[in-house]
């Protein structure tokens, strides 16, 4: 009797591991496009503070290599955002990193941004640092895209081509607070 019991329950714990793989294996397949969008709640206390919770609407995002990011303004009273890739040392941490952005400088200046004008910026797409017309494909940094002039709902579609197991650190040039991270499968 006790031999049956342990055998069944054998049987019975190896069905569930295995159901449990294959679950697993479905929730960590990457999907083929991935939605980040811009969100924003903004908290005042007169005399206080001003809290901007302008963000990315996660932290950590998953696409497939090959696959592509849909990037969405949905916070338009900010004005544009980009989603530029930068190595995770570039990420400011602190309040005088964020307003004295090394990063967020140089590569506005090739977006061909003009601090001192509301004209869009000459290049809308970066491509490893480089200004051009049409969308990189995103997988190192200095990759960028500019979602639009500021209205709302609009949007840039870009392809990722970082091989399988990269991670893509990415951050808003304009709101250098806004970081999040693309894990590519």
């Amino acid at each position: 009797m006790t031999c049956r019991k342990g055998v069944a329950g054998a049987l019975a714990l190896g069905a569930m591991m295995a159901a449990t793989s294959v679950a697993v294996a479905a929730v960590d397949k990457a999907p083929a496009r991935t939605t980040i969008k811009v969100s924003q709640k903004i908290k005042v206390k007169p005399n206080r503070y001003i809290q901007d919770g302008l963000r990315w609407n996660r932290d950590v995002y998953k696409v497939r290599s090959g696959g592509t990011l849909h990037v969405v303004n949905t916070a338009a009273d900010e004005g544009p955002h980009t989603f530029t890739v930068v190595k995770k040392s570039d990420l400011p941490r602190t309040a005088a990193a964020i307003f004295n952005c090394k990063v967020c400088n140089k590569l506005g200046q090739a977006h061909g941004a003009d601090p001192n004008s509301d004209a869009p910026p000459q290049f809308p797409f970066l491509e490893n640092g480089t200004g051009q017309a049409t969308p990189p494909n995103v997988n190192r940094p200095g990759d960028s895209g500019i979602t639009g002039e500021g209205k709302k709902g609009e949007s840039i579609d870009l392809k990722v081509t970082a091989a399988k197991g990269s991670r893509l650190y990415f951050m808003c040039l304009i709101h250098p607070w806004m970081q999040a991270r693309v894990d590519v499968g």
